[in-house]
Formats: structure tokens, sequence, C-alpha cells
């Protein structure tokens, strides 16, 4: 494109408003020519920045940018800063000011020139074309551009008042190796691993864009253990390609960013953990998108040193609520059953005796229930843990959807003992609650079946303990829910007890009515927020009235 210089101011009004006649003839020719608007200086268009700290974006309920891109003259650049964006970030660039919707329909950035050290691509993602940022160490990150037509940079904020910008276009990748060049690189130190599960008796890396390392077949990887290569590299790579010194290559690979590991067999990349504390898995029992008011189990297992325990919650992108489901505890799972349609961030934190922690997230949507038409499980009691020999179990359901036909929603219970015999004669009725007698010791197995007027059903099945005596369930008991450092969440006056004491000293403090040394601030911080108020004492008093299963 042509760029027009400032125009010249003239000496009389006659002659300013023929400048201006002829500059408007001259647009109007180039845009015929080139069929398309000439571009604003540098640094004086504006530009908007929707952002969503998630893999699960939700663009269409912006109704204003996250924030505007600064024009940095020295740099020439414009540019934004991401702070707090930890795991997926989607976002887009565009000069809409005023709706999400339709900044994803006007981008004015598509193309990445430059992710540095961060796995940075343009594409669709839940059915938004946009920018995705993977940032699992959470840097705050500056995003900058030359010129929409250049692409997309992106470099730690950190590095950012020492990184000059540059208007290269990216780099394609090869599909061959290519020479080296004399580039530097402005990156700090990253690491990449390979799960040499083909049996490659040497693995080779090599990384480029724009620049290389070492030339072509890269540099030789240092075997760590069993299977697992390691390359530790300075540099701004986006590409990457394993080979045993350049025999039985893989394909041109994007490389998502450092700490990750390819299996040169299944060719799946995935996070190498190398922390003590070793996650090994951590779920949902129910995959998202789920409905409003439908009770989610989130479970984990982890290893570490002595004792792990376990801490759940779940942060609401559109509000930046954060909700405490279980603090630090040996119990490894908890109930999330969110009310709130929206995108949610759930987190998995994890400590051991030994102070060792690690960390998991993931995404999940909660769609509104109110107009479905296939039935669906919100709850069942009891879903996990003991039932007693001998004594009536009842069972209770909670089940939504089937607004179709007459509306009505039928039950089916199905017991089998531990031997896989059915103990009961199931059949489809209006009631939902059902009760049955255990007789073995053993692992019995409920299954719930609901199903609509239109016969589409839905069905879960939950496995039950049959014991002698009964022990308490942790989800009754604050016995093990302790923190970190020993202390007693919720027990505000330090009395080894939560009871409803500690309520009343917390709203006793808020009042005024009592100082810092009559409270113990960190037991009364019971949503573990930063700070105590009035939803710490409100909690306390839903766990005692068994509203609410823990703290």
């Amino acid at each position: 494109m042509r760029r027009f210089s400032a125009p010249v101011r003239l000496l009389t009004v006659g002659l300013l408003v023929l400048s201006m006649l002829v500059s408007m003839a001259v647009c109007a020719m180039a845009m015929d020519a080139e069929g398309e608007d000439m571009p604003a200086e540098l640094g004086a268009a504006m530009y908007y920045f929707y952002g969503v700290n998630s893999n699960d974006p939700d663009f269409g309920a912006m109704s204003a940018p996250t924030g505007t891109f600064s024009y940095d003259s020295a740099r020439g650049y414009y540019y934004y800063d991401i702070k707090g964006a930890g795991g997926d970030y989607c976002f887009v660039v565009s000069t809409v000011a005023n709706s999400g919707a339709n900044a994803v329909s006007n981008p004015a950035v598509t193309s990445i020139a430059n992710a540095g050290s961060y796995y940075l691509s343009a594409g669709n993602y839940h059915g938004y074309a946009c920018m995705h940022l993977w940032n699992p160490s959470g840097d705050d990150v500056r995003v900058y551009f030359t010129t929409p037509a250049a692409g997309l940079y992106a470099v730690a904020l950190s590095a950012a008042e020492s990184t000059t910008a540059t208007t290269a276009p990216a780099t394609a990748a090869p599909t061959s190796p290519q020479p080296a060049t004399s580039a530097t690189s402005s990156s700090g130190s990253s690491v990449v691993y390979c799960e040499n599960a083909a049996g490659w008796s040497v693995v080779s890396a090599y990384l480029w864009n724009g620049e290389n390392n070492n030339g072509w077949p890269g540099a030789t990887m240092t075997n760590v253990g069993g299977n697992i290569w390691r390359l530790e590299f300075t540099g701004s790579y986006v590409n990457i390609i394993f080979s045993a010194r350049g025999a039985n290559q893989t394909a041109d690979l994007t490389l998502p960013g450092s700490g990750y590991i390819y299996n040169n067999q299944t060719g799946e990349w995935s996070i190498y953990d190398t922390s003590p504390l070793q996650v090994s898995a951590f779920a949902t029992d129910l995959s998202s998108p789920q409905y409003n008011g439908t009770a989610i189990v989130l479970s984990a297992t982890a290893s570490g040193v002595g004792t792990v325990m376990y801490k759940f919650s779940a942060t609401n992108l559109g509000t930046n609520v954060t909700t405490v489901l279980g603090g630090y505890s040996t119990r490894n799972y908890a109930t999330w059953t969110p009310q709130s349609i929206g995108s949610y961030t759930l987190t998995y934190d994890f400590i051991d005796a030994a102070g060792n922690k690690n960390q998991r997230t993931q995404t999940y949507r909660i769609e509104s229930g109110l107009t479905v038409t296939s039935p669906y499980i919100r709850s069942v009691t009891p879903a996990r843990g003991q039932i007693q020999r001998g004594a009536s179990c009842a069972v209770t359901v909670a089940a939504s959807g089937g607004i179709t036909g007459t509306n009505l929603l039928f039950y089916k219970y199905t017991v089998k003992n531990p031997s896989g015999t059915t103990v009961n004669t199931p059949y489809y009725s209006r009631s939902a609650s059902f009760s049955f007698t255990p007789t073995v010791i053993g692992t019995y197995t409920l299954t719930v079946s609901v199903q609509a007027s239109d016969n589409t059903v839905a069905t879960r099945t939950y496995t039950l303990s049959c014991v002698n005596t009964v022990t308490p369930d942790d989800d009754s008991t604050l016995a093990t829910e302790y923190r970190p450092d020993g202390t007693l969440n919720g027990d505000a006056d330090v009395d080894g007890d939560v009871s409803i004491t500690d309520a009343t000293i917390i709203q006793m403090w808020l009042a005024h009515l009592i100082g810092n040394t009559s409270i113990n601030l960190t037991n009364a911080d019971v949503d573990a927020d930063g700070d105590v108020s009035i939803t710490d004492a409100t909690l306390i008093q839903q766990y005692l009235a068994h509203l609410i299963p823990s703290l």
C-alpha cells in the first residue's frame, strides 16, 4: 500500500479547498486501483484488545474491550501487556471498540510473526477466530505489532524494554532443513524433551524461526534416564524437528513452549512434569459442558514426600470470583455445584509434607438447563462413600430437563451386589427417591436412569461400599481440613474446633468490637481469598448447618 504524507498548509482558503478536492480524487483513484483504504500514519490508529483467560472464550458476551493498544514511537510498534494470564489465553486485536462479537468478525491482526518462547497461534477456538496464547508459567507477556499485515509478536514483559521491534515477516516452516543464519536470539533458557518411544539410537532436535540451532540436524539431546531425552537451549524458536541425527525425522512440528515432551511414536505433545510432587491424575467425573445446578466431582491423585494434601477451586471467568471447593486436606476430591452459566477455570492445588507444590488447571463451561429437551441428572445422594449392611439406604435423585411433551420425568433404579446380581426389580416410576437394604459386604453399584416423555434417557452409575459399621465421612468432618502450616480452616478463636463462636468472632471483628489480638486472621479467611469478610462467617454457618460439605 502507498502512504500519503500530511497535507501541506496552504495560504488561502481557496487553495485549501482545491487541495482537499484533489486529495479526495487521488484517494478515490487509489481505492479503485487497490480495492482498500489507505493506512493511517503509525501511531494514529486505535486498536483494541479483547482477551479471555480461557481456552473456551466467549467474546460474544463482551460489550467492551479489555484494553487499548499503546503506541511506542521509539520502537515503532503498537503493544498491549497481558498480565496474570496463566495457562490458556484467547484474544482478538481489532479496531472495533464496542462489541466483542463484532471484533472477532473484524480482526485487525490475523497472523503470527514471532511467538518468542511462548506458544502463540491464530485459529478457531470454540467457534471464535482468534489468537491463542499458551502461557503455563503465568508470565506477564507483551504482544505487539508494527503493522497489522506484519503479524503479531510476543515477548516476556520483563524483557520487553530491551526488545527492539522488527518488521521482518515470520519465517515459514521449512519442508527440509535450512542453513544456519547469523541472527541472534533474545529469550532466556528453555527446555524441550523427547520420549524416544520409537527406539532411536540417538535423538537430535533442530529448532528454527528465522534462525536455527547448530545447523541440520540440530543439537544432540541428552538422555536423562529411560526413554527421556532433554535439550536446554536459548533462543526464540517456533518450530522443531526431532530426528536420529538426520534419520527417521519427524514432520515440521510447532513447539508448544518450554517444558513440553514429544512422543516420537504417538506424535503427541504433553507437559513434562519434573516436580518432586508428581500429579498422576486430575479430572472431573462429567465432561464439559454441563448444565447449571449439576453436581460435578473434581478428583486428583498425586505422590510426593509424605502425605499429599489437595485443594480444589473454581473461578468464574466472567466475574473473576473464585470459590474454594475444598481447602487443603487429605481428601482428594471435592463436589462443585455451579449455579451461574459461563466459563470457569478449575484449579487443582497440591502440597506435600516437605512443602513441594504443584498445580493443574482445566477450563469448564456451564450452560443453562432451563429449556433442555433431554433429561439430565443433577445429583444423586448418596453418590459415594459407605453404606451399612442390614440398614436401609435411602437414595434421592435431583434431575432436570425433559422439557418436551408432557414435561414429565420418570426414574428407574438398578442395584447390583458385589457378585453382580441385581437385587431389586428395576422399573420406571415418577418417584425421585428409592431405598434398598444391602446384605453383603463389598462394593454395590447403583445405576440411576431418568427418562423424559419423548423416551430420551440419562443414566449415571455410582459405587457404594457396604461395611458392617459406617465410619464418619470426610464430607461431614473437618478433622483433616488443616492448612499446610497446621492451622484449622475456620478456627478463628484457635480453640481446635470450628463452631458458631468462630462465625461470631469474625462478625465482631468486622464491626470493630474486637481487635486483631482476639482473632486468628489466617484461620478466619475461610475462602482463602486474602481478605476476611462476612462471606467467611457465612461459610462457617453454612458448614455447621450441613448446607456445604466442607470448608
